[in-house]
């Protein structure tokens, strides 16, 4: 005890020649520091403001505009471009598609996730092997991944799926090329690439729970789905909404897969026809082919408010649980 309070004593006295040492040091040093600290402080702020909040806002402003920069146009067109948007029957199918899509994605997302998690967190000694080989995808190659699963997997004439359904005597499917399959395809790639995030972080939220109440369960008879809902459901909510959020945004921006998997030869991507169109593809096509930036704008803060408000509806059902 005595030799703890010496201890203590001792850094406070080095905390107090520390702080002695600070005051005694010359000002022409301490205002070198500050204005070392002012600069790198204002480089940042800097940084963020030109490369982060400058194109947002400057974007939500060109939404009210007849911006064309090809034709050198940026005219004040008032609410000209969310009327337009509002009439457009692509936006709505595109909007649409985009909220069947990330809803389902996210919903297997999330529940295979955490089922995955479980099964992996019972095994402790594999826990590695396992978290290493299911986040795999997850660094691989968007593009890569893409065009692997739609020449490899969904090709209808000598694809692995329908390889397997023709050696059980089943028919083969036109995936990709079917208006009923094509969403569901393109959703089953993409949370095959994008799950392994979500069991890392719920193999880390399922380390975080006490042992003892696993060790208290099994004393009373409890079964592993019991334990299951009882326990990991419960304790691992604040792990799930991180992943529910996360997921849901990431999901409703969805472009790359849908721009890789079904542009064909001669065909503009979302196929077939637009049945696999989205509100990025929407936003593409009128930025970037139609070079019409201010409707491209105003669709993509159609866009984030949907995303809010899907954030916000989450949050607010996690709280009421609460």
């Amino acid at each position: 005890m005595i030799s703890c309070l010496f201890l203590n004593i001792e850094e406070r006295e080095g905390w107090h020649l520390k702080l002695n040492a600070a005051l005694k040091m010359p000002k022409t040093q301490r205002k070198q520091e500050r204005w070392m600290i002012f600069f790198s402080m204002s480089f940042l702020v800097v940084y963020i403001g030109i490369f982060n909040y400058f194109p947002i806002l400057y974007s939500f402003i060109g939404s009210f505009f007849n911006w064309k920069p090809i034709k050198g146009v940026f005219k004040f067109a008032g609410f000209d471009n969310f009327i337009w948007m509002f009439k457009e029957p692509l936006f709505w199918k595109s909007m649409g598609n985009t909220l069947i899509f990330a809803l389902v994605a996210c919903f297997l997302y999330v529940f295979l996730g955490l089922i995955f998690a479980t099964m992996i967190y019972s095994v402790p000694r594999f826990q590695g092997f396992f978290r290493t080989t299911y986040f795999l995808p997850v660094i691989t190659s968007g593009v890569a991944v893409s065009l692997l699963w739609k020449y490899a997997f969904y090709n209808t004439n000598n694809g692995v799926f329908n390889v397997i359904l023709e050696f059980f005597g089943l028919n083969p499917q036109m995936w990709l090329l079917d208006e009923k399959q094509v969403i569901g395809c393109i959703i089953a790639m993409t949370v095959w690439k994008e799950i392994g995030y979500a069991i890392i972080i719920f193999v880390a939220g399922l380390n975080e729970i006490p042992g003892e109440l696993f060790e208290a369960a099994t004393i009373d008879g409890a079964n592993r789905i019991q334990s299951f809902k009882s326990i990991i459901v419960p304790m691992i909510k604040p792990t799930t909404l991180l992943v529910a959020v996360t997921g849901m945004i990431n999901f409703l921006q969805v472009f790359n897969q849908v721009m890789l998997m079904t542009s064909t030869a001669g065909k503009s991507p979302g196929g077939p026809g637009t049945s696999s169109y989205t509100a990025m593809l929407l936003i593409y096509e009128k930025g970037f082919k139609d070079f019409n930036f201010g409707r491209a704008s105003a669709i993509g803060y159609a866009l984030v408010l949907v995303i809010l408000i899907f954030t916000v509806i989450q949050f607010r059902l996690n709280k009421s649980e609460g």
